[in-house]
């Protein structure tokens, strides 16, 4: 059975393509592959712009069936008579069955404008640090890209340890304090530490490449 589309935008919805019912036929884009994962774009709306509201980043449009409706310009330009798509991506699995993310791509079919509308995930570090150096201490990435299951694992053994290193250190200071009896505790800090701005910094590279691989595809395909 499939899972239940929200309305939430941009939502990750798993379905079997086997219990799938089109009611038309569906306007596809070639498959692709990223990061040894499958992908495609498929358009679910289309619909011709009666009039721009860019105060409020609105828009009236009329769709093809004929209803008229305002909906989010997403950021893009539209002028009258401009046409207004959205595409939703699915990733595939091997098994056939794939992912949707609802509203991933909204294309202004007339001047080729485009914004990627895919949500993301965010990776912190929880620690002080975090405060004083954000850019380092967290990244952002697509829920659509591929993560190895490894990566969640081993960032989470290393935030645990050195919170807990972090706690366990003032203890040493009780009866007088002798860095030699604590550098191991030291040294597991500051290695765990180390390693959680190292996944922090893998992440945000992969998830940069990801980005710029998905924009060049979709720059070279045809709407």
């Amino acid at each position: 059975m499939s899972s239940p589309i929200t309305k939430h935008c941009n939502e990750e919805v798993s379905i079997d393509p086997l219990s799938r019912r089109e009611t038309k036929a569906e306007m596809t884009t070639p498959k692709f592959e990223l990061f040894g994962e499958t992908y495609m774009l498929v358009e679910t709306f289309s619909a011709t712009v009666i009039s721009p509201l860019p105060i409020t980043d609105q828009v009236w449009v009329k769709t093809d069936t004929g209803d008229e409706t305002q909906i989010p310009a997403f950021g893009i330009a539209f002028r009258k008579s401009h046409k207004m798509c959205k595409y939703e991506l699915r990733q595939y699995r091997v098994d056939g069955s794939f992912s949707v993310f609802k509203d991933a791509l909204i294309v202004n079919a007339t001047t080729g404008e485009y914004e990627v509308n895919l949500d993301r995930k965010t990776v912190i570090i929880p620690a002080f640090l975090t405060v004083l150096f954000p850019n380092t201490s967290m990244a952002f990435y697509f829920r659509a890209m591929p993560v190895p299951n490894f990566f969640s694992t081993i960032f989470i053994l290393l935030c645990c340890t050195a919170v807990v290193s972090f706690f366990v250190l003032p203890w040493g200071f009780k009866s007088g304090y002798v860095f030699d009896e604590h550098k191991y505790m030291w040294l597991t800090y500051f290695a765990s530490r180390i390693g959680s701005f190292t996944c922090i910094k893998w992440i945000k590279r992969r998830s940069q490449k990801f980005d710029n691989a998905l924009r060049i595809i979709i720059k070279s395909l045809k709407f």
